[in-house]
């Protein structure tokens, strides 16, 4: 199932033919139909038609879900009062599929063989191969890392990338990002996968020349640094995230080009990780890091240690990132303001 955020923040099913349904009233609509009494209020409960109330429901709310799907097969196209149920794709503004402002996102940091070999290769002037990071890996050099995201710097499909001020250096990174579906604590590895709802795309905008910024908060937190969409595929669609193929363009050219099965450490290691003595909690995202073909991992450094602008983002392009069962997530950048 793709679920899309819609309109006023509606939660909706984005179908094969690029229609959306607004999965609330047409479960309403359903209740409605086989008799069930104020069919509004057990539809508000049983499917509630905000996505974060919708993944805190978790199994009870993907079966009415999928009853709802069932009764627009059936070609039923209104609500219990005639109301609009399924809208053409330019009749609607689509969202990130944020769950909250309180939702956490965590960042894996340099955790694809191919995009790490390359910014070391780039930074230092010396060749690193990806059997150099797995030997590194094997002796215990290759420490897991990352950093966190604020949920206000999100932006959807469609929405301007707003070039920050203070870099000339903008970067970008097609990821696959996990949501968590519902609360745990010390989490084993062998449980994570379990408590994933579902998957999304994260383009992770970086702006490359911040001075001395050792934990990235600068780097990575700026308005509109996290695009996310257009939808977020239920875990059952996605099967094993660490198949997916992954790509970037910018205007038309191919970046990016990649695959999950490229991560260093993968989400089961992530889940397990952040959770110690820290409890996640539903909407809560965890993106797996990128893969090689970024501006950063393919620029070299001079001898000042300077890059050159060419591959770095600039107002006027248009980014589109493509992930495997989850869609393109589409946007321009603009001028800085």
């Amino acid at each position: 199932m793709k679920l899309v955020v819609f309109n006023s923040d509606r939660l909706g099913c984005l179908l094969e033919d690029g229609s959306i349904v607004d999965l609330n009233l047409a479960y309403a609509a359903e209740l409605g139909r086989r008799g069930v009494s104020r069919p509004y209020a057990h539809a508000y409960s049983l499917l509630p038609p905000r996505l974060s109330e919708f993944i805190e429901e978790g199994e009870r709310a993907l079966k009415a879900a999928e009853e709802a799907l069932q009764y627009i097969g059936k070609g039923y196209k209104e609500g219990p009062r005639g109301e609009r149920i399924i809208y053409k794709p330019n009749e609607v503004k689509i969202h990130a599929p944020l769950p909250s402002l309180a939702s956490r996102i965590a960042m894996a940091g340099a955790n694809f063989y191919d995009h790490t070999a390359g910014v070391i290769s780039m930074m230092t002037g010396k060749k690193v191969t990806m059997e150099d990071i797995k030997m590194e890996l094997a002796m215990g050099k290759h420490q897991p890392w990352g950093f966190w995201k604020s949920s206000r710097n999100v932006i959807g499909p469609d929405e301007a990338i707003i070039y920050p001020a203070r870099t000339n250096r903008l970067d970008y990174e097609v990821e696959v990002a996990a949501i968590i579906g519902r609360r745990g604590k010390d989490i084993s590895e062998g449980d994570a996968m379990s408590y994933v709802f579902g998957y999304t795309i994260v383009n992770d905008l970086s702006a490359r020349d911040q001075p001395d910024d050792r934990g990235f908060f600068l780097a990575k937190n700026f308005d509109t640094s996290t695009p996310m969409g257009p939808c977020i595929v239920t875990a059952d669609e996605i099967g094993d995230p660490h198949n997916l193929r992954m790509r970037l363009k910018v205007n038309g050219e191919i970046r990016q080009d990649g695959s999950m099965e490229m991560m260093i450490r993968g989400f089961p290691f992530w889940i397990s990780y952040l959770s110690r003595d820290m409890t996640l909690y539903p909407g809560d995202i965890i993106s797996g890091g990128t893969c090689a073909g970024t501006a950063l991992d393919t620029t070299p450094r001079d001898s000042q240690g300077r890059t050159s602008p060419e591959r770095f983002l600039k107002p006027g392009d248009v980014v589109e990132a493509w992930v495997e069962k989850i869609g393109t997530l589409r946007n321009p950048v603009a001028a800085k303001r």
